[in-house]
């Protein structure tokens, strides 16, 4: 069943909508093809949980205060700040459930590499969402994929290989590199005992190179 999230309308606008969010409250608007944009408000706290339960793109309920029924509706853009990411302003587009819609979804990676367990490799992920088709009731709240498959190193998974839910298309290029496994970085016998002694294998070799700076400028002194 759809959750369903209460709105009311807002008359609040413009640089006034400041004191809103002071008081807790989120400005928000829906708009949507044949509809007249409405601006509403929601307690701040609904929004962020409706945020961390939906995300963009998955289908809810707004009830807006004083109408009859609910109002199907996705997020489609929303405005954070971009140090705290504290939300600022939430756009609804309401959905027509007969039409499908395209967006990005959440991939959500599962299970373990063997590449990356037994031989040390890095797991590297070119895609966090990709982009897909599907109606409004259909399109899912993130993807998964599996890394179970990824054996050896340098192996990798395109878009091709990620798996869609049922009435949902993928439009990403098929070819497109989602996530792979890169050898690990080779170290030194100077690295390795950095690591043993807490230090990153940077910081110890930023180190050694300073050392090694007085002997090599007295090696070129003495060849003068």
């Amino acid at each position: 069943m759809t959750d369903t999230y209460q709105v009311q309308t807002r008359t609040t606008t413009g640089k006034a909508v400041k004191k809103l969010r002071r008081e807790g409250i989120l400005p928000a608007s829906i708009y949507g093809r044949g509809v007249e944009s409405v601006a509403v408000q929601l307690p701040y706290l609904q929004a962020r949980d409706m945020m961390n339960a939906h995300g963009t793109n998955s289908l809810v309920n707004l009830q807006v205060e004083g109408e009859a029924t609910t109002r199907p509706v996705v997020v489609r853009e929303v405005d954070q700040d971009p140090v705290s990411r504290k939300l600022w302003h939430v756009d609804f587009l309401q959905v027509d459930l007969t039409r499908k819609i395209t967006g990005p979804v959440p991939l959500h990676f599962v299970d373990e590499a063997p590449a990356v367990k037994d031989l040390g490799g890095v797991l590297v992920h070119s895609l966090d969402s990709i982009e897909v088709e599907a109606l409004p009731g259909d399109m899912p709240d993130s993807i998964e994929v599996s890394v179970a498959s990824l054996t050896e190193l340098e192996s990798h998974l395109t878009v091709k290989d990620v798996v869609a839910p049922r009435g949902v298309t993928i439009l990403a290029d098929p070819d497109q590199f989602v996530v792979a496994v890169s050898r690990p970085r080779v170290m030194s016998d100077d690295d390795e005992a950095a690591v043993a002694e807490g230090e990153q294998p940077e910081e110890a070799a930023a180190a050694s190179a300073d050392a090694d700076a007085p002997a090599a400028e007295a090696a070129e002194g003495s060849s003068d």
